[in-house]
């Protein structure tokens, strides 16, 4: 059952507080990660982060210097710059989210993105104070500098209840430079909507003649391999209505995910739809889109009209969607405006099938628009290995985050849709099994890839280039086996990453985090010759605690560099992406020691006759050898009980289909040779045939 708007303001603020002392954060900043996570998984914004900011000169929000920010995301690709605020209110009951305190957080935010775009000593101010800060400073002033910004979003937050309208300008001017603008709120009613949508997320049925006393006339075609398609015409208004109720889930998931939240208004479209909307349908490419079932009506003079459909979404046309409904809530005049629309119908019952075909037509549809290959990527075959095997291996059960598994998000959503709803015991067991930390997307594959494959200057670029560049140099050109072991070797690179960002906050280091992360990494694989022993990190599901203090050394290396480019007047996100960035640090980390060799994993080509010979040996023998020795040692109390544990060990890995580092089969093969001189015999068992 559906909460009312004050139970559920009351739950989720009473959940709030209390995640709020269990992280040991502000209320404010836990709200807003909160918020954070609804607009990411209706794909309103790229990838927000939390990232707090207030001029600590200024003790009212009124004063003509205050500026605050509470988070911040950019998507380089697309040149979006989006900038969010909290409005946290302590009040009991739902308290109201004033025009007034509106205008108030529409300025801060104004106030801060002007400090970074014309005050050059911002930098250097929180260079010193606060590298974090610095980092995301200096950065929106060199997107600016570059012109590379072409839309503007504000976003407030906030537990009190709009209940006014609100309206902001479509431009926004900074430097004596317009930018197109867009501003959003989202109250404690846009919270419960979209929590709901989330619980309800699946099939779209809309019911044209009921919601909308409307039909949509078209024209059918005949059905081929399971696909029914219908050339219809869809009124504007109506279009604009559909997408005010269901927003970003209308557009079909791979189409949506990959967007992101940049679709932008077309300028070309607005202005039809202004000036002149009776010519939109005729210089508009139109939409296509996808559907379980089209129902039809058909009048007296043998017209046919869609009345409603089931599973409805947009594969095609998201920009002209989008750009509708902005006119749409600017209040200009849509009733002459019609926009063609494809529906195909796909009547197959597989599942497999029908996911194939909606993705084929979605790829086919976006083939000549702003939609890359690498967007539509989530079907190919590395992808669907990576799923398959994020759902079936588990984490080794003697390991540091034992018995749980890493989630592949290979769709956006599918983490969250997977845990069910918020607060139930489902949740909480799913979230037990697949902690947070081991959820992962294409774009972390990538950026730990390159990292990994020594181009820390492409993984420095973020997420969406990084994919880019990896899908066309490696998967397109199929240089990547995705079987078992290659799966437990990523999920090792992502441990690494994951633990050189971690040793860095427990040291202090605050700024340019990500760029440590990827220049430590590719470090760690150059001085290894890409032969640190994953093998090892996947067993135990933690670095080698030899790799610590090397990772300190180096960590340390890239951030003093970064502060003296800095100090220099230097932007270190923007030199970072370039390749003369990775020489500089190469030379700056020749002085570093030498990897311990039990970090390595050993090469058989180098391996010694001997080696090999052991290898050979051990692959000869029955799985279920090691097991008979660790019980002929306990009984004959011939082995010592770190003896038998890595008879067990190596047991556990050979039976359950996992490739044994050298070091393991080394040991238990001298195990072996010391027990015959002790006297035990090997007993034929089942096991012997296999």
């Amino acid at each position: 059952m559906e909460l009312n708007l004050k139970d559920f303001a009351r739950d989720f603020t009473d959940l709030t507080k209390q995640t709020a002392v269990e992280n040991g954060t502000s209320v404010e900043q836990q709200f807003t990660e909160d918020v954070l996570e609804y607009i990411r998984e209706e794909g309103a914004a790229v990838s927000p982060e939390l990232f707090y900011c207030v001029n600590k000169d200024c003790t009212r929000p009124t004063e003509a210097d205050y500026y605050k920010i509470n988070a911040f995301d950019y998507s380089e690709s697309a040149g979006i710059l989006d900038l969010f605020i909290t409005i946290y209110i302590e009040a009991e009951g739902l308290p109201e989210l004033t025009k007034n305190r509106i205008d108030q957080a529409h300025n801060a935010l104004a106030h801060f993105l002007n400090k970074c775009i014309k005050d050059d000593k911002m930098f250097q101010k929180y260079l010193a104070e606060d590298p974090e800060i610095a980092e995301v400073v200096g950065t929106i002033n060199e997107e600016f500098k570059n012109k590379n910004i072409s839309l503007i979003r504000f976003f407030v937050l906030s537990n009190g209840q709009l209940k006014v309208d609100y309206n902001s300008a479509s431009e926004i001017e900074f430097g004596n430079v317009k930018y197109d603008f867009e501003f959003n709120i989202w109250d404690i009613c846009a919270i419960r909507n979209s929590e709901i949508a989330a619980v309800h997320d699946g099939a779209i049925n809309i019911d044209f003649e009921t919601e909308f006393a409307n039909t949509i006339e078209c024209l059918e075609m005949n059905e081929n391999s399971g696909v029914k398609s219908y050339l219809a015409i869809m009124p504007a208004v109506i279009l604009a209505k559909v997408y005010k109720q269901y927003k970003t889930r209308l557009l079909n998931k791979n189409v949506r995910n990959y967007l992101g939240g940049t679709i932008k208004v077309n300028k070309g479209m607005a202005k039809t739809l202004r000036e002149d909307p009776a010519m939109f349908f005729a210089y508009n490419n139109g939409i296509s889109s996808t559907a379980d079932r089209v129902n039809l009506r058909t009048d007296d003079g043998g017209k046919r009209y869609i009345t409603n459909v089931t599973n409805w979404q947009i594969v095609n046309g998201g920009q002209t969607t989008n750009t509708i409904y902005n006119m749409y809530l600017r209040n200009f005049d849509l009733e002459n405006a019609y926009v063609t629309m494809k529906i195909s119908e796909i009547n197959f019952e597989d599942e497999k099938k029908k996911s194939v075909a909606i993705s084929d037509i979605a790829r086919y549809a976006n083939s000549q628009t702003q939609i890359k290959e690498s967007d539509l990527a989530a079907n190919i075959e590395y992808m669907l290995r990576l799923d398959e095997f994020s759902k079936s291996e588990w984490t080794p059960a003697n390991s540091a985050r034992r018995n749980t598994q890493w989630f592949f998000e290979r769709m956006r959503g599918q983490y969250d849709n997977a845990k069910g709803e918020p607060r139930t015991k489902k949740a909480r067991d799913f979230v037990a099994q697949h902690p947070r930390k081991q959820r992962f997307t294409k774009t972390d594959i990538a950026k730990w890839e390159m990292a990994w494959g020594m181009r820390p200057d492409i993984a420095s670029k973020g997420g969406e280039q990084s994919f880019d560049f990896f899908h066309k140099t490696q998967l397109k050109t199929d240089s990547i086996v995705a079987d078992r072991n290659y799966f437990h070797h990523l999920i090792a690179k992502a441990i690494i990453y994951q633990s050189i960002g971690d040793i860095c906050k427990q040291n202090g280091i605050k700024g340019y985090i990500n760029i440590i992360c990827n220049y430590v990494m590719s470090t760690l694989a150059w001085k290894s010759r890409n032969n640190l022993d994953l093998d090892y990190i996947w067993n135990h599901q933690e670095i080698h605690p030899s790799m610590r203090p090397l990772i300190e050394m180096a960590a340390d290396i890239v951030n003093k560099y970064n502060m003296k480019l800095g100090q220099e007047g230097l932007n270190p996100s923007v030199k970072a992406k370039k390749d003369t960035f990775w020489k500089d640090i190469t030379l700056r980390m020749v002085g570093l020691p030498e990897l311990d060799k039990a970090l390595l994993a050993v090469n058989e080509e180098e391996m010694t006759a001997e080696s090999q010979a052991k290898i050979e040996q051990f692959e000869k023998l029955p799985t279920d050898t090691w097991r008979q020795l660790a019980v002929w040692g306990k009984d004959a109390k011939k082995l010592s009980l770190l003896e038998r544990k890595k008879l067990d060990h190596a047991y556990a890995l050979a039976n359950n289909d996992k490739k044994l580092p050298f070091n393991i089969i080394s040991d238990v093969m001298e195990i072996y040779k010391k027990s015959q001189d002790l006297g035990y015999t090997p007993q034929a068992t089942l096991f012997d045939g296999e």
